[in-house]
């Protein structure tokens, strides 16, 4: 399971203290505010997969021959 906090604060304290372990960080440039919460969103599902070699998935997408 995966928690995103908001675009502004984050993730709330309680949840980072409870999953500090777990928790990882999307290195940003100083002085940078914030991420878009679905380019997060993004950025994590794409590590996840690529950590995995993107398993399950078709190379070619057959989407448009039907």
């Amino acid at each position: 399971m995966f928690y995103f906090g908001k675009e502004t604060k984050g993730l709330p304290e309680d949840i980072l203290q409870k999953y500090f372990d777990n928790a990882i960080r999307i290195p940003m440039r100083e002085h940078l505010r914030s991420l878009n919460l679905s380019n997060s969103v993004a950025i994590v599902v794409y590590d996840i997969l690529r950590q995995v070699d993107f398993s399950g998935l078709e190379e070619i997408s057959t989407y448009f021959d039907k």
